[in-house]
């Protein structure tokens, strides 16, 4: 019996392909386009995936009579850099060290946006955000400093 190969063409029952794919490029509309087979390919990312970063490697569902799916992603490798379409490198945006349970996100900005509110919660220290644009600051001590000037501004700035 002959061992199936890794990117083997082989369907069962009628379902989709899945296949391993290298991301080449991707645009603000979510087009991305992959090698696939050597060939280069264009396919759409699925809205739960992060942004596609190229050099990633990507799954990709080929439904028969549907433009190309990608359904997951692999980190890139750390250290590894991948790079931008403006020719800006970048290094991978998402990874996770399960030794320690640390999540690190790297990027050169980071979006976080909520209908309702962001609360950011560490032990009993809250930063939170509401969309009526108040921000809550609660902790059991807040060091601040400044290398350079320090500005408070405000309609009435409260003191104790």
């Amino acid at each position: 019996m002959a061992i199936p190969q890794r990117n083997a063409l082989t369907q069962t029952h009628g379902q989709p392909l899945i296949r391993i794919a290298k991301v080449l490029s991707t645009d603000t509309k979510g087009q991305v386009t992959v090698q696939l087979d050597g060939k280069p390919v264009a396919a759409e990312a699925a809205t739960h995936l992060p942004p596609l970063l190229p050099g990633q490697r990507v799954a990709v569902m080929l439904p028969e009579d549907e433009s190309p799916l990608i359904t997951a992603a692999y980190p890139l490798a750390a250290g590894v850099s991948a790079q931008q379409g403006s020719g800006e490198r970048m290094e991978a945006a998402i990874g996770f060290d399960p030794s320690t349970g640390t999540l690190n996100i790297q990027a050169k900005q980071l979006n976080l946006q909520a209908l309702g509110s962001v609360e950011i919660r560490c032990g009993e220290a809250v930063l939170r955000f509401t969309a009526q644009g108040n921000v809550a600051l609660h902790a059991q001590a807040i060091t601040q400093s400044a290398i350079g000037p320090y500005q408070i501004e405000g309609a009435s700035i409260d003191l104790n």
